[in-house]
Order: structure tokens, then C-alpha cells, then sequence
């Protein structure tokens, strides 16, 4: 699998606050002996030994400050955008940000008896997954105040945001630091922050759409639709197939079966769609492929790292018996891993396998799939996969190229403050078929003078003229 362990499998060590010459060794070491690429990426030993020697020179004089951007300088080295750090706790200069707590003074029966009585489009109880708020006219701006949060960090009346002129927003984040944002309106009841791909739906006065109908107004703002074009062709939007959206895309295929089935032509987007999980696709497959997909399996590095962050997910787990399946499955893969140390371990009894997908009874004739550069990882699987139809052409620009090393997790790497997210299985394509910072390249080129991409590919199935 292509996913990303993020969530599920982080491991805790040891830490301490360590200067810049030692965090850089510390992960050094990291690198060097549980990246999976690394042999590949130093196969210029005299390249890689003088920049280790460079930047290990620097570190000794770099202070703390500057020390995270000297990290990803020695990260930056593998250019592999599975391999990626952050700093687990909040910079000084975090510690700096001006934090905002300023409140409303309108009592809830007062802000009740308002809204039942107004016309106004914003004004309202406007519900997201964690903030419940009131949205109240104030002079030429509109306060948002919490009424329902985690109280950690947010006490009711508290201003979580501001609406302004033009599409503007003053947001206040968690921890109460100013973020600048842009929003838009839809349908008077879904409201869209831009940058935080965040959805407020309101709550009251009750809206003129249904529950149902403003989560499908929220899935498409999102980029999760499928949409009738004309009476041969069908777009299919995906732009996410990370964990918490293969439920969402499971439903959406589900409710869609016979719009699917009946299509003559599918249009299948996935422009900027990073990736997840293989699971995130594996609804669609069976209306696109013509024949079994013939995959090349991945090899995983066997190591410590590896070990205990299998045992953290395997402990994580619910004490259910629908999950003893799972247990059982990981607990192979740690005695197997434990006995190979160091060494790469195939993920399958075979290099090489088969994967059966039967065919939908009905389906589209032609197929084409939109793709650009922030089609990465999982989406570029799903690309790869298929392309081996008979129906299917990829349309657009070379992928992102995040595919040879993947299923990464996060884990801490010995020194307090840093986050480190590494991949742990190498692909046995390479080194004949590398696909990493190169791309899968379309069978059918967009240049830069197409404007309308879903156009585009509408005219060339239905024969129009381009």
C-alpha cells in the first residue's frame, strides 16, 4: 500500500534537547540506516560523503533558531517528498505570535431572539466538525463566537473569526494566533474558508437545503462529485484519497452505480489529489479496467523503527474481535521483520502479482483521467493501475513522481522539538522503472494553451473539435 501511517503509527523514544551538531548526527544516522533509498540515492558515495562532511561542518556553529532549516537541507538531499520533518513543539517565535482572546458581550437568549427575527444571511448558528458558533452583524465586519468547542482552548463568547469585506476573514487559530484567510458563501448555508479547506454549515434559522443535500453542496466545494456532462459523458471528481475519505468515496460510488454503469464515456479528475490510501480507489476500478492489473511488489526495510511502530498501531487497536484479523496480521509482520534486521523484506510471497479486480458488468467504453503535478503517491498508484485497461487514456502533465518509496510513518528521532516522517518500503520496479521526481507521463499531453482541461477532454470523446 501507497498510504501514508501518519496517524496510526507514531513512536515515542527517549528524547532530549540536543544542540544542532548532535540533532544533524542523530539524524544522519536515522537516514542512513532506516530510509529505504538510501543506498540508491548515495550511489555517488564521493558526493554524498563531502555534503555529509559540508553540513556537519556547519551545524557545529549553526544555533537552535537556525537549526531546522539546516535539517531539511541535509533532507533535501534525497529529494523524496516522503521524507519530511517538522517541529513537534512551537518555535520561539510561535511563542512570540500575538494571541487574540477578545468576546462578545450579547447574552445566547438575546443572540436566539436576533436571529429568529433576521434576514440577514450570515447571522446565525453555524456548525463545523469541532466549533459550534453565532455569526452577528457588528458595524461593518461579522463576529463569530464560540458557542460549543473544546474548552482547552476555546471558552464560549470567545471570537473565533471575523468576517470582512471582499471575501475577507480574520480566523483565530487554536491557539488563538491571527491566521489571514478568504471565504466564500454557497447556497446561503455552507461557508468555505479557502486556505483551511474548512466547511461551516448553518444550523439556524434552518436552511432552505436538506442535511442531505448540503453535505453533497459541501462534497463538491471539496472536490468529491461525480456530475452528468452530457448524455455520453460523466465527470468523476476525487481530490483526496487520504483515510478519512474512503467512506466518502465508497458512498459516493455507491449512490452513483447506475449513473456509472449506464456513461459511455468517464471523466475521472484527479488534479491535485496527493494522495493516501489505496483503499481510497479501490471502488472505482472495477468500472475502468478491462483486464487483471499486473503489479510489482515493494520491499520493506526491516528495522527497529519499523518494529515498534507496527506494535504502537497493533496496541492502538480496539479490544474487538473484528480487528483480530488485523492483530494477527501485524504480529506476523514483527516476527518476520525481527528476524531479518537490516535487511529488505518483500511485502508478498512473489515480486510480481495478479490483482483480480472483475470488471463492472456495465460501464463506460472510454475512459479518460485528468492528471497534473500534485497527482502524488496513492493517486499516482491508482494511475499506474490504471493504465493497463484498454479503455483508459491519461490526459494532462506528469504526475507529482512520489512512488517508489512510500508507506511512511511519523516518529520522533532522539532530539526534542523535531518530527520526522520517513518512508519504510522501497518498490521493486527500480532501478528499471524509477517513477520519483519524474512523474507518470500522460498519453495524451495538455499544453499550456488549454484553459478548460474537462472541456478539452469532453471534446476529444465526443469527436468535437479541439
Amino acid at each position: 500500500m501507497i498510504a501514508l501511517m501518519l496517524a496510526c503509527s507514531v513512536v515515542s523514544f527517549a528524547q532530549q534537547t540536543c544542540n544542532c551538531e548532535t540533532a544533524l548526527s542523530k539524524l544522519i544516522s536515522k537516514i542512513e540506516h532506516e530510509y529505504p533509498g538510501f543506498a540508491d540515492k548515495t550511489s555517488d558515495s564521493l558526493r554524498y560523503d563531502h555534503f555529509k562532511t559540508m553540513i556537519s561542518e556547519k551545524a557545529k556553529s549553526t544555533n537552535q533558531s537556525a537549526c531546522f532549516e539546516l535539517l531539511r537541507d541535509y533532507l533535501g538531499y534525497f529529494n523524496d517528498r516522503h521524507i519530511y520533518i517538522s517541529q513537534a513543539n512551537r518555535s520561539q517565535n510561535d511563542q512570540e505570535k500575538k494571541k487574540y482572546h477578545s468576546k462578545t458581550d450579547i447574552s445566547l437568549k438575546a443572540f436566539n431572539e436576533r436571529i429568529n427575527n433576521t434576514t440577514d444571511k450570515l447571522e446565525g448558528i453555524w456548525e463545523s466538525a469541532a466549533y459550534k458558533v453565532g455569526i452577528i452583524k457588528n458595524r461593518d465586519h461579522y463576529d463569530a463566537f464560540v458557542i460549543d468547542a473544546d474548552t482547552t482552548y476555546w471558552k464560549p463568547f470567545e471570537i473565533k473569526f471575523k468576517l470582512l469585506e471582499q471575501g475577507k476573514v480574520k480566523y483565530f487559530m487554536r491557539d488563538h494566533s491571527l491566521f489571514e484567510e478568504t471565504y466564500n458563501l454557497y447556497d446561503d448555508c455552507v461557508l468555505y474558508f479557502n486556505n483551511l479547506q474548512s466547511a461551516f454549515v448553518k444550523i439556524q434559522p434552518e436552511p432552505n437545503l436538506t442535511k442531505a443535500q448540503i453535505q453533497l453542496k459541501v462534497d463538491e466545494i471539496e472536490g468529491f462529485y461525480i456530475k452528468k456532462l452530457t448524455e455520453k459523458s460523466t465527470l468523476l471528481s476525487i481530490s483526496s484519497f487520504m483515510y478519512n475519505n474512503v467512506e466518502r468515496i465508497e458512498k459516493l460510488i455507491a449512490n452513483h452505480t447506475s449513473l456509472l454503469e449506464n456513461t459511455e464515456h468517464l471523466i475521472i479528475d484527479v488534479r491535485n489529489n496527493g494522495g493516501g490510501t489505496d483503499d481510497g480507489y479501490r471502488e472505482i476500478l472495477p468500472y475502468i479496467c478491462t483486464n487483471p492489473i499486473r503489479m510489482v511488489g515493494a520491499q520493506f526495510l526491516a528495522t527497529q523503527g519499523l518494529i515498534d511502530g507496527l506494535q504502537n498501531w497493533m496496541n492502538k487497536l480496539p479490544d474487538e474481535e473484528k480487528y483480530d484479523a488485523d492483530r494477527a496480521r501485524i504480529k506476523n509482520k514483527i516476527a518476520l521483520y525481527s528476524k531479518h534486521l537490516g535487511e529488505f523484506v518483500g511485502s508478498g510471497s512473489k515480486p510480481v502479482y495478479i490483482d483480480t479486480i472483475a470488471p463492472a458488468v456495465r460501464g463506460p467504453s472510454q475512459v479518460i483521467i485528468l492528471a497534473n503535478r500534485g497527482t502524488a503517491s496513492a493517486a499516482e498508484s491508482f494511475i499506474y493501475k490504471a493504465k493497463q485497461s484498454k479503455k483508459v487514456k491519461v490526459m494532462g502533465i506528469p504526475t507529482a513522481g512520489v512512488l517508489d518509496y512510500g508507506s511512511a510513518r511519523k516518529f520522533d528521532f532522539g532530539c526534542d522539538g523535531y518530527n520526522l516522517s520517513l518512508p519504510t518500503f522501497r518498490s521493486q520496479r527500480l532501478p528499471e522503472y524509477p517513477i520519483d521526481n519524474i512523474g507518470i507521463q500522460p498519453d495524451l499531453y495538455m499544453d499550456q494553451h488549454v484553459k478548460d482541461w474537462i472541456q478539452y477532454a469532453l471534446n476529444y470523446l465526443e469527436n468535437r473539435s479541439n
